[in-house]
Formats: C-alpha cells, sequence, structure tokens
C-alpha cells in the first residue's frame, strides 16, 4: 500500500512539474510589466496547488464530506480551494496534508531534494 502512495506521489510530481513547463520561443517575449508577472506567477500557483487537491482526493476517493470530518474545512471552502482562486492558510494547508497523507511541500509542489 505504501508503495502504492508513493507511486502516486510520483506522478502527481511529474504532472506539477509539466504544468510548469513552458515551450522554448523563437523569439524574445515581450516586457511585461512586474505587477502583471507577479499576478501571472500567483494565479499559475494556485491553479497548481488546486490541481493537486483535485488529485489527491480523487486518488485517495475521499468525498468533500469525508475530507470535511478530517480536516474540519466546509466543503464550499474545499470546492473554492479546488475550483476557484481561494488561497489557502497554514493551516489549511496543514490540516489537508495530514488528511491526504502527504506534506505540506507535496501540496505546493516544493521539491527539497533536487
Amino acid at each position: 500500500m505504501r508503495e502504492q502512495e508513493e507511486s502516486l506521489l510520483n506522478r502527481i510530481r511529474k504532472s506539477v512539474l509539466r504544468v510548469g513547463e513552458t515551450p522554448t520561443r523563437s523569439t524574445a517575449p515581450a516586457p511585461i510589466q512586474e505587477v502583471n508577472a507577479r499576478d501571472s506567477v500567483r494565479k499559475l500557483a494556485r491553479s497548481r496547488v488546486s490541481a493537486i487537491l483535485r488529485q489527491l482526493r480523487a486518488a485517495h476517493a475521499y468525498s468533500y464530506e469525508h475530507v470535511r470530518e478530517e480536516t474540519g474545512l466546509s466543503q464550499q471552502l474545499l470546492y473554492d480551494l479546488e475550483y476557484k482562486e481561494r488561497r489557502l492558510t497554514l493551516d489549511e494547508l496543514t490540516a489537508l496534508a495530514h488528511c491526504y497523507g502527504v506534506s505540506v511541500n507535496d501540496i505546493l509542489g516544493i521539491d527539497l531534494e533536487q
């Protein structure tokens, strides 16, 4: 069972890394204002975390009700985290990581081993 979970985590990590990959450009990109760049990075980071949370819940075959019982977070908040641009608090992030049996770094897509 632990081996299956490790395999699942590896697949999720690989899919997250693919999301961040961008094709090479044949021409230099046009200059972007710093504010727009920051907003874009934040939006991408939130969408990556949302995708990971959806994948973890689906992989464990957990309903929103089950995750709500485990974490104490409302079903609406869980839905908003997965499908809307809702920011996570540290407490929410920690509760979800504990529920899914993964580290906070796994949810955030951070690989400290590299």
